[in-house]
Formats: structure tokens, sequence, C-alpha cells
């Protein structure tokens, strides 16, 4: 069978572990590395990659595919060079750092008719994929309302995105994703609690459909959490994306108790029923469809991912414009 010939860009936090895991599937080639810092270029080849100083220099050496795993503000300029050069292309989250670059980049790929991937590792997170089938078999019955939080500390590799186009794009993806429906912005809170040029906490109400949505992420909270939670009429659901847990609690009628002290005592006992699910790393499930996507089975459509961008976009619009109304002078 035909391996892919692969090649990385970028060895940093994300690009590490995108080599590690190109570096053992059995359908690929590893080529390289492309990475321009001589430091990051030195830790690469200790481990053994053959590292390259340009992406002109991944690509003279011939390449069926690439993962950019590069700050937010080059996706589209490297993408666009890989897609023209007729390489298939899976570029990390979110599509770009704009919703026009964005639509370039799909454009150029629909025309030059080459593969192109947006890396939301949270669609090939076992848990994510445990709830999706559980709910889509209609053991929650109707949908009302998602829930989700992505909340902890500021990562030091964060230097051009704000959190919304950072981190809280995952969760717009993924409620997308789980929903199978459009998102439409109803409202959207936030600020700027120890950053002075980006917004790094927000919550935003969304609606899929009839299903009301709330996304709580942040860059404050000291705690890491990553949840998403689902209510429908049927029932209850839960998905720890860190874990890779999920369960659920099926719904449960009530009779009127006689006092409050027994109602307490009757959700006391309820308890989460965990679901199967098969752990996996998802970033190596990602980048197996990826690989899987591309010598057979089609990709998932990249203006899925740009819509996520667009609402998170639009979020921020809202919310700099309140702040700005906030701080204008009487």
């Amino acid at each position: 069978m035909k391996r892919l010939r692969v090649g990385l860009v970028g060895y940093g936090a994300i690009g590490r572990h995108h080599a590690r895991n190109l570096a053992t599937l059995s359908a690929v080639d590893f080529v390289g590395i492309a990475e321009s810092g001589a430091v990051a270029r030195a830790e690469a080849a200790s481990h053994g990659y053959r590292t390259f100083p340009s992406c002109e220099a991944l690509l003279a050496a011939g390449i069926d595919a690439a993962v950019l795993a590069v700050p937010t503000a080059l996706h589209e300029a490297l993408g666009l060079q890989f897609l023209q050069n007729s390489v298939a292309t899976l570029i990390e989250k979110p599509i770009a750092d704009n919703a026009a670059a964005g639509q370039r980049l799909i454009e150029t790929a629909r025309r030059n008719a080459v593969p192109l991937m947006i890396g939301y590792v949270e669609r090939y997170n076992p848990a994510v994929i445990a709830a999706k089938r559980f709910i889509e078999e209609g053991n929650l019955g109707e949908i009302i309302s998602i829930t989700t939080q992505r909340v902890g500390l500021l990562p030091p590799r964060v230097k051009d995105a704000n959190v919304l186009v950072d981190i809280g794009v995952h969760d717009i993806d993924a409620v997308a994703f789980i929903c199978e429906r459009p998102l439409t912005l109803i409202s959207a809170q936030g600020g700027r609690a120890v950053l002075n040029d980006r917004l790094d906490y927000a919550m935003l109400m969304l609606s899929a459909g009839n299903t009301s949505v709330s996304i709580a992420t942040n860059w404050v909270t000291p705690v890491k959490r990553r949840k998403l939670s689902v209510t429908g009429l049927r029932g209850y659901a839960e998905i720890d994306y860190i874990t890779q847990e999920a369960s659920f609690a099926p719904a449960r009628d009530f009779a009127p108790t006689e006092s409050y002290e027994v109602l307490v005592s009757e959700y006391r006992h309820a308890e989460m029923i965990p679901l199967p699910v098969h752990r996996e790393e998802p970033l190596r499930m990602e980048l197996e469809a990826f690989i899987e996507g591309v010598m057979r089975a089609g990709l998932p459509d990249p203006a899925i991912a740009l819509e996520s961008l667009r609402i998170a976009e639009e979020a921020t619009t809202r919310i700099e414009a309140a702040l700005l109304a906030r701080s204008a002078p009487l």
C-alpha cells in the first residue's frame, strides 16, 4: 500500500506532538520538519527528525501532505503556499486569524482541488465520540441545552489570538459537531482581566435550532477545566475532555415532596452512569483521519471551521464595542 509522504511545519508546543505521532503512523513516510528557529530545529534533530530551515526546502524534498502547527497569524500565508503547490494540508485550529483569510484558504483549496482540513482535535476525543453516538441514538431525547466550560491560565505560547479565537472556537465547533446544526450568536460578554491587548475571558449565548447553548472560556481561572454537558428531555450527559470520561443520567419524574430536605435527598441518590469510552490520544486520531481522508475517505468540510471562526469574530466585535461604550466619557 502506498505510504503518504508527510511534512510538518513548526516544532513548538503542539508541533512536537504532531511529529511524535507522524513518525509512528504506518501509512506515513514522515519526511521531516520545517522550522525557522535554530533552537527548535536543533531539538527536533536531537530526536532523530530530519529538519529543514524553510517551507521551500521541505517542499523541495517532495511531500504529498503537510501539517501546519504554527502561530495563527501564519496560517493563511503558509496554508496558501502549500495549497498552491498541490500539497494536501492540515492546519491547526483556527483556520486563520480572521474569516476573510479563512475564506481565501478554502477558495484556494477548491480552485486547486487540494484537500484541506482544519485541526479541531476535540472532534476526535473518544469521550466526545461516545457521547455523540449516545445522543444520536436518541437516549437523551430532544436536546434543550448545552453548556461548555474551557478555562485555565494563559499559555505562554499564545501571543497573537484572543481567548475566543484561540480556545473558544474549540467549544463552538464541538457544539456544532454534536448538534449538526448551524449556530447563531445571541449575546456575548467578556473583557480583559489580565491582558491589555486582547480579550481573555468571555461568555457566549448561542442557539442551535431549539437548543440553547452557553460557552464559558477564559485565561483567568487558576484550575484547568474542559467540560461539556448536554440536557435533553429524556436525560443528561457530561463530557470531561481531559480525563476522556463521558457519563449520563436518565430523566427522572419527581413526585411532590413534603419538604425541601426530602427533595435534596432524592437528588443526592441520583447517580451518573459511565458511558463506555475507549481512550486514545485525540491528536493521533485526528492525524489518522487526515491521512485516511487524503488517501481515500474525504475530509470534513473546512467551511464548518470557518463558521466557528466567524462566530468568535462576531462575539469579539460585540464585546469590544461594549467595552468601548463602557469606557467612553459621559
